[in-house]
């Protein structure tokens, strides 16, 4: 989505250690992209307030999103994607 947005790839992606960020698939992916990924320091708040907020908002969006459309809970990932078109 950033390169049809901006037209321009990924070059670094900042996370927080969580686990979903560390997995298996997603070093591939980032291999396969040539994409460099940044930890931030476990415990360092102060590095992981960009993040946090970030996922926050996107969270904050997706519910009324999904309480709107009247969906089950089986929808939840698609009212995380919607954000994005």
């Amino acid at each position: 989505m950033v390169k049809a947005q901006f037209g321009r790839d990924v070059k670094i992606i900042r996370t927080d250690n969580g686990l979903e960020f560390l997995s298996q698939p997603m070093k591939q992916f980032y291999q396969y992209k040539g994409i460099v990924d940044h930890m931030s320091w476990v415990e360092m708040p102060q590095q992981n307030g960009r993040v946090e907020r970030k996922y926050r908002h996107v969270l904050n969006i997706a519910r009324p999103l999904r309480f709107q459309a009247h969906l089950p809970i089986d929808f939840w990932g698609e009212s995380v994607l919607l954000q994005h078109i």
